[in-house]
């Protein structure tokens, strides 16, 4: 009796040890939501690509989800660094942050498959995901300035470096105080009028949709515009959320 205690704890223990994390996105979001853009051509190739890991001997006891994370972050990073040293190269710099978007892709894949996710590797990825984000924005103001000679482009940087703090710490209260379970701001409107527009004021929300803009607009070169857009999205984001939270809150007291 003893020794099946015992082995039925130890099995308990290896159970919650390789538990997987808790998906940051709810279940009923289907992959098709979350990337709109991507379930038409890397999402297949991201599948393709774990299946290649965890099948061939020689990588599916190696390559782990968090070696991905890394690599993506060495992809998000010569991007970077080629768009400062050579703006008229913007292009293949896109093409890096395309890496660093599908490592980002395969990692969260290869964690579930291979039950290795963890509170770590969760808080590695979420922290790669936004340096990359400030990290690129930043090499697109100076970009910008560089060739315009404008000061606007920093202007803009600032901004969206405001807007992202508000809203990101807007949401940290929310859930600090419990209203995310009290308040939907993203069901969809009775009307479709309604439906639409709030879609479509939802749909910067997307990373999907926002890394594939970024991609666009270092292709073209449209660096002030870019920062323009993200800097009014977070912007609005949150002068719009503020008032609904506390109106919400203040109906609650």
């Amino acid at each position: 009796m003893v020794v099946a205690e015992r082995t039925r704890r130890n099995r308990t223990r290896l159970s919650q040890s390789v538990r997987p994390q808790e998906p940051i996105v709810a279940p009923s979001v289907s992959v098709a939501q979350r990337h709109p853009i991507s379930k038409w051509y890397l999402i297949p190739i991201a599948r393709i690509a774990v299946a290649g890991l965890t099948l061939s001997p020689l990588t599916r006891s190696r390559i782990r989800p968090s070696h991905v994370t890394i690599t993506g972050l060495v992809f998000a990073a010569a991007g970077v660094g080629l768009l400062l040293w050579r703006p008229d190269t913007a292009a293949i710099a896109a093409f890096f942050v395309l890496a660093a978007w599908f490592c980002d892709r395969v990692d969260g894949m290869l964690a579930r498959l291979q039950v290795a996710g963890s509170a770590w590797g969760g808080w590695l990825d979420s922290n790669i995901d936004e340096l990359v984000d400030v990290a690129m924005q930043t090499a697109v103001a100076l970009t910008a300035v560089r060739l315009t000679g404008s000061q606007w482009p920093g202007l803009l940087l600032v901004a969206f470096l405001a807007g992202k703090y508000l809203f990101m710490f807007g949401i940290s209260c929310e859930e600090k105080n419990g209203v995310e379970q009290t308040l939907d701001l993203t069901a969809p409107a009775s009307d479709n009028r309604g439906g639409l527009l709030r879609r479509l004021y939802h749909l910067p929300a997307n990373a999907d949709i926002r890394v594939h803009f970024l991609i666009v607009t270092l292709i073209f070169g449209w660096f002030t515009t870019e920062l323009a857009v993200i800097a009014a999205y977070y912007n609005l984001r949150w002068i719009v959320r503020y008032p609904l939270v506390a109106r919400r809150l203040g109906g609650s007291r």
